[in-house]
């Protein structure tokens, strides 16, 4: 953190009972309670991680999970330090600011190796401690990060949260905003750093994020912080006034689980006549009856459900239902429901396997009209790209009353063009992010065109972590 304490009226610790409307730090804080745990790994995707550290210190205190995953998985990172953070101790005469600026680069450099990273590259924007978000550097700042990412080969930008309270906190998320319309292929994270100082009644921004528990390494956090010695109070001894982390604040950041939000993507998905005009006719666009591609993914599907038995599968995108009639032929499901958004499609579906008692197809959008019952087999087979953030967490919880434990579940994402908000590697690992650790991956299919991951709900699973206390 840089200069004085964060902006706000508050000294209270965090409450142990949320209060607050829907937009409150309050109602904030319970979503982060109840969120699912998961691996960071998720949220990040494949390729590198950017992190936007307004102060030195702000990323070790916030973004420290996403680092030390990055360390272990070697993949590319780069820091945007967007100040130098040189106003924590104006009064100092023996640490002047620029002195006090190469002594917190120097901090914040050995807090990342600390983290484990070295693969890092850094972008030091040098704007005005307190002052960035009106500062003349901060006009074009967005265009050096997008840029910087694409050198990184980013799929994840970590920020503070918009209402974090702190006006270069703000800055920062504001620049990550900006950059994700100029780059509308990464993933943007937010993080809180200073929230817990707010009330649960002041206003705070939930709408349009999707909260996740990331677990961490306490011990290897704490070493990170411990290198911001100038916050600390153990290098500048003539500025009583000066800035220091207080106690409070380091204990909260020593938990095992830090919180990191998803941030809804920019852009409009595909209404219904969209999927009218492409089934309008009896075409078939995505050639399911003729493509090479169509039957090999099918066959492939089919030999990746490992038990030799299930006994009722739930078929969501289904099309023409020819994946649900395969898997009933071949013994691998006793009954199949198939569901998919466009009624035409459906009515050709039971034209051609409506005598088939085991299989039936319904018409429906996602997640209000799933089927009622329980499915001890699912597969979600490239349709969650057509869905929005809230939508796909919504279908998430609601399978989750579905699915016996046991369970398997086959998710399989095109990785090609989709013209919609998300990627099918975005909507899939967000989908699976939704569960957290009550699913756990059997195993994993990366093809040339698509990805196949099939998961078993496990429920106990979670109640087990939640019991012992550890993030998995």
């Amino acid at each position: 953190m840089a200069e004085n304490q964060p902006q706000t009226g508050s000294e209270a610790l965090p409450r142990t009972k949320a209060e607050g409307g829907p937009d409150t730090w309050g109602a904030f804080r319970a979503g982060c309670e109840a969120a699912p745990l998961i691996d960071p790994a998720r949220l990040v995707g494949e390729g590198g991680l950017v992190v936007i550290a307004p102060h030195p210190d702000d990323e070790s205190l916030g973004a420290a999970a996403l680092l030390i995953e990055a360390g272990r998985s070697g993949r590319e990172v780069g820091i945007v330090a967007l100040t130098d953070g040189d106003a924590s101790h104006p009064n100092s005469l023996c640490v002047p600011p620029a002195r006090l600026a190469e002594i917190r680069q120097r901090e914040q450099e050995a807090a990342v190796a600390a983290l484990g990273v070295t693969n890092v590259r850094w972008l030091r924007l040098r704007l005005p401690d307190r002052f960035a978000g009106r500062s003349a550097g901060f006009a074009d700042a967005s265009v050096k990060i997008a840029a910087f990412c694409e050198e990184v080969r980013a799929t994840a930008l970590s920020a503070p949260h918009p209402d974090d309270p702190h006006s270069d906190h703000h800055a920062a998320a504001a620049l990550a905003e900006d950059v994700l319309r100029l780059r509308p292929g990464l993933r943007l994270l937010f993080h809180p750093i200073w929230s817990m100082r707010l009330g649960d009644e002041e206003p705070y921004r939930c709408d349009g994020l999707l909260p996740f528990r990331v677990g961490t390494d306490p011990d290897t956090k704490a070493r990170a912080i411990a290198c911001h010695r100038s916050q600390l109070g153990e290098v500048v001894a003539d500025d009583p006034d000066g800035f220091t982390l207080p106690d409070w604040f380091l204990a909260a950041h020593r938990g095992p689980t830090e919180v990191h939000v998803w941030a809804k993507k920019p852009g409009r998905l595909p209404g219904p006549d969209h999927f009218a005009a492409l089934y309008a006719d009896g075409n078939d666009p995505w050639q399911a009856q003729t493509s090479s591609y169509e039957r090999e993914k099918r066959a492939d599907n089919i030999d990746q459900l490992q038990r030799p038995h299930y006994r009722r599968g739930l078929d969501i995108g289904c099309g023409e239902g020819r994946l649900a009639a395969e898997l009933v032929a071949a013994g691998k499901v006793g009954a199949m429901t198939g569901l998919d958004r466009d009624p035409s499609i459906i009515a050709r579906a039971e034209r051609r396997y409506g005598d088939n008692g085991r299989l039936s197809f319904a018409a429906g959008t996602l997640p209000l009209d799933l089927p009622e019952g329980h499915f001890d087999c699912v597969v979600v087979s490239e349709v969650l790209y057509f869905l929005d953030e809230a939508e796909i967490a919504a279908l998430a919880d609601r399978m989750t009353n579905q699915l016996p434990s046991g369970a398997d579940m086959l998710v399989v994402s095109y990785l090609g063009q989709t013209d919609t908000p998300l990627s099918g590697r975005e909507s899939h690992d967000l989908f699976v992010a939704c569960f957290g650790d009550r699913c756990r991956t059997i195993s994993l299919r990366v093809r040339e065109r698509y990805l196949a991951e099939l998961l078993r709900f496990s429920p106990e699973d979670a109640e087990a972590t939640a019991d012992d206390g550890r993030a998995r």
